[in-house]
């Protein structure tokens, strides 16, 4: 048994979802729970600002001595994913991926060749390369960065009150195959999504991610006693 931990880091609630998937599927894990609410939220911050925040967060990441991080955050995912530099352990990014449409009479399955899909993101997702070059390579994109969406959920699920989203795409078409929410706050609002978009597949970045962390953590030994599991906050 492998007794070293996996961190998830955020800038707050937001990986809560994939961090509790995981863990009720491998509950004999050590976990730790990395909310950088100092910097909260990632979403209305530059490129520069982030690659900052993530390299001083990399320096208390490491002092976990983790043998998985899940970077549970769109935004800081897009931002840092493949600029990182070395890091001694196994490092998996929640980022947007574009959807896989089965083989039909009228599709070779190709990918997602046919399809329209709306893109939701922070405003500092959509101005990531990441997220620039995913739009200009697939065709039927459409973009629509969320201000301050993401910093609402955090404060609904802190007590608050709950975020409307039916005023934020009042006159906007509907007629998406995809909606992809790419921010993991905005898994809070999946349900509500659906009322919004009813016709549409709501898909997130958490998705393919759980494979990745499933396919890594069933390399280990699953048996034994329930691990432990600490959330840390920055101060």
């Amino acid at each position: 048994m492998d007794n070293r931990c996996v961190v998830f880091y955020d800038s707050g609630v937001g990986g809560l979802r994939l961090f509790e998937k995981t863990r009720k599927a491998f509950p004999q894990e050590n976990y730790v729970y990395f909310a950088d609410e100092k910097y909260m939220p990632f979403g209305d911050k530059s490129q520069e600002e982030l690659l900052d925040i993530f390299n001083e967060a990399k320096k208390k990441i490491v002092s976990f001595c983790p043998k998985l991080l899940v970077v549970a955050c769109n935004t800081m995912s897009c931002a840092v994913s493949g600029i990182t530099g070395y890091m001694p352990f196994k490092t998996i990014f929640v980022t947007p991926f574009v959807p896989k449409i089965k083989k039909t009479n009228k599709s070779s399955g190709g990918g997602s060749k046919g399809a329209k899909w709306l893109l939701l993101t922070t405003p500092a997702t959509a101005e990531t390369p990441f997220v620039k070059r995913l739009v200009k390579r697939e065709k039927g994109v459409v973009l629509r960065p969320q201000k301050d969406l993401a910093k609402e959920v955090e404060l609904w699920r802190k007590g608050g009150k709950k975020p409307d989203i039916s005023l934020n795409f009042k006159g906007c078409e509907k007629d998406f195959d995809y909606v992809f929410l790419g921010c993991t706050h905005y898994g809070f609002l999946k349900n509500d999504f659906k009322k919004t978009f009813p016709d549409s597949k709501i898909i997130s970045g958490e998705d393919l991610a759980f494979k990745e962390v499933r396919n890594f953590l069933n390399t280990f030994d699953n048996e034994g006693e329930r691990g432990a599991c600490l959330f840390v906050k920055s101060q």
